[in-house]
């Protein structure tokens, strides 16, 4: 449902926006070839906003890309990603050799030139070249200097290029240049593990922080010429762990909480506990922004807790955007992405149709009374927590599963583990908000005990997990398919039925 009706949000921005028309050839690839464009919400990939897209007989496509304003989009051919720059009302033409990995790429159309010098810069793979260090092996502080120097050399490029060249598309690619430094190493970190527990890099945890803090040293991340470029909004989108990863010890942490709350740390521990982190992360851009980049960043990340699924803090943050901006530019489209959930938090309080509540859930032990009312039928169990986004990321593929089994003996349950402030009223919310039609249980700590014994055995129990149980009441697997493996999961099914 949440897919839904982004789609028809989508479909109603899309009739008074402009259309920019994205053309090309696939050289050396079969016939029928999909291709997957994308209008990134920010830096951010979200499905909603992809099409998917069929190369005819000579390897040619062609659609209309919807977008508002110049912004970077993404082209995916056989996992590789091109970073390309559109406007609204221009067109592009690409050219891909399927036989080089796309290494041979060339432009046409009104933005041709404007992607071209992207391409010789190397922002359409996302790199400044030349890139000459190791992921793993190279030092962070290394990597940083290399960097710095191409971004150097880029800004020159940039500067000494034809004045035919747009002022926008010059104000954005200046902006793509000074941040990439910063988006480059969040993009390294998060490949490597450093703060996974799974390090990868050779370098340590210590190095890498360094290297971020320098990179950070001197960026102006209030700057309204950068609104629109795709690297400032990644060092954006990170901005909130940035602070987090700055501090080396509890002590600076403690001190840094303080200051951006302006209170105790006892008392900003008590909030964050009660409110939840994204509560932290909406606080953090109140520190770290002002004027207009504010105003933007406090909009997207609105929107972006809708796309996600990701009730915390929501209501509370569109209270005080609306207040703090009434006038907002953003205020249309955040109020267009917002409208779906407002809904949810009134139906929430209310009885759903196809939506059912198991009595006094947390008091159940174990799955067995539950399964004993559903005997004759094959049940479907959805182990999901609202803090979990692959779990709610699933929810996008539920309709399509039951429309498959509409009017046949397969029932749904839904069975909560929550580790969020507040759980039953987001628990409550998440499920009007998503519309999981079938019964639903909040796993009080019994029954938590119980799903981790029976895991226990295989040691995977993690969220989210699925669990069949046939006709009989009996469980058949404790490892179901996930709704997005689709036909998979649906033969699971139907031999059971």
């Amino acid at each position: 449902m949440r897919l839904l009706l982004l789609g028809i949000a989508l479909g109603a921005v899309t009739v008074a926006r402009a259309q920019m028309t994205l053309s090309g050839q696939v050289l050396s690839s079969p016939p029928g070839t999909f291709l997957v464009v994308n209008v990134p919400y920010d830096c951010w990939y979200y499905p909603a906003n992809s099409v998917e897209i069929k190369t005819d007989a000579q390897g040619q496509f062609s659609l209309e890309v919807p977008v508002t304003k110049p912004q970077t989009i993404f082209l995916d051919y056989a996992g590789t990603r091109l970073h390309l720059y559109a406007e609204p009302g221009r067109s592009l033409s690409v050219r891909l050799n399927a036989q080089d990995s796309l290494k041979t790429t060339d432009f046409g159309g009104t933005l041709g030139q404007e992607n071209e010098l992207r391409r010789r810069l190397g922002l359409t793979f996302s790199r400044l070249e030349p890139q000459t260090w190791t992921d793993t092996l190279t030092a962070p502080d290394e990597i940083l200097a290399t960097i710095q120097q191409n971004q150097r050399a880029a800004l020159g490029q940039l500067e000494s290029t034809s004045s035919t060249l747009s002022g926008t598309f010059r104000r954005i690619t200046a902006a793509e240049i000074r941040f990439f430094a910063t988006s480059k190493l969040w993009d390294l970190i998060w490949k490597n593990g450093v703060w996974a527990g799974r390090n990868l890099s050779r370098h340590g945890q210590e190095a890498w922080r360094g290297t971020l803090v320098e990179a950070h040293r001197g960026l102006d991340l209030s700057d309204t010429l950068a609104l629109e470029s795709y690297h400032y909004q990644t060092t954006l989108a990170y901005y909130p762990r940035y602070l987090e990863y700055q501090a080396a010890t509890r002590e600076e942490f403690r001190q840094l909480a303080e200051t951006i709350f302006k209170k105790p740390f006892a008392e900003v521990n008590q909030d964050v506990r009660q409110k939840g982190r994204r509560y932290w992360e909406y606080t953090a851009l109140h520190y770290g922004l002002r004027g207009r980049a504010l105003e933007s960043a406090l909009a997207a990340f609105l929107v972006h807790g809708i796309y996600q699924g990701d009730l915390e803090y929501l209501q509370e943050a569109y209270d005080d955007f609306t207040r703090r901006f009434p006038h907002s530019s953003y205020r249309a489209e955040v109020e267009t992405h917002m409208k779906p959930y407002l809904a949810s938090v009134a139906q929430a309080q209310q009885d759903m149709p196809g939506i059912s509540f198991v009595p006094e859930s947390p008091q159940v032990p174990s799955l067995d009374s539950i399964l004993a009312r559903h005997r004759g039928r094959v049940v479907y169990i959805d182990l999901w927590g609202t803090w979990c986004g692959p779990c709610r990321a699933e929810f996008a593929h539920n309709p399509k599963l039951k429309e498959r089994f509409q009017g046949q003996p397969v029932d749904f349950v839904y069975v909560a583990v929550e580790h969020s402030p507040q759980p039953e009223k987001r628990w409550r919310e998440t499920i009007a908000f998503y519309q999981l039609t079938g019964e639903h249980l909040l796993a009080g700590k019994e029954l938590e005990k119980y799903l981790r014994e029976m895991y226990a055995p295989t040691g995977t129990f993690q969220f989210p997990s699925y669990i069949l149980v046939d006709k009989n009441g009996r469980i058949v697997t404790i490892q179901a398919r996930r709704p997005s493996d689709q036909e998979a999961l649906y033969q699971q099914i139907e031999q059971l039925l």
